[in-house]
């Protein structure tokens, strides 16, 4: 049975090369569930990355003589470096997201409604950016991330 755990987590360390590949391909344009907004888009697909690894190496962490043989130690390595890659990736988007909130603040000070100096016609003054922040806020407080 030894045997069989050792292939079978040699075979995850092929999928954990997998994934970083596809990380490093897919960085910087992830493909997004429809109808997402871009943000949220790409913070799913690098949780859905970082499920993919994690739940096999919570199961390979009981076993003690998986975890301890010099092959283990690289693929461990390498999880920890895929992980941590990923997780950097989330927290940059979201920081990113909330520097806009703060640069989007202007728009709801201005006047919804404003005269054109010339023709004398009134126009709506609405920044569309505000209704893709509040899509945004919705989406990723619905995947239980903080939204200030």
């Amino acid at each position: 049975l030894e045997s069989k755990y050792t292939v079978i987590f040699h075979n995850y360390g092929l999928d954990l090369e997998t994934v970083q590949k596809i990380y490093d391909k897919q960085k910087p344009a992830p493909p997004t569930i429809r109808n997402a907004p871009p943000v949220a888009g790409n913070i799913l697909w690098s949780r859905q990355l970082l499920r993919r690894i994690e739940q096999p190496m919570k199961k390979f962490k009981s076993n003690k003589n998986i975890m301890t043989t010099k092959e283990s130690k690289k693929i461990i390595r390498t999880y920890n470096k895929v992980a941590r890659a990923l997780i950097e990736y989330e927290t940059l988007w979201h920081h990113a997201w909330c520097k806009s909130i703060e640069a989007a603040k202007s728009g709801l000070q201005a006047t919804l409604i404003i005269r054109h100096p010339r023709s004398g016609m009134l126009f709506v003054n609405f920044d569309r950016e505000i209704l893709q922040l509040i899509r945004e806020a919705k989406f990723l407080q619905r995947m239980g991330i903080d939204v200030p």
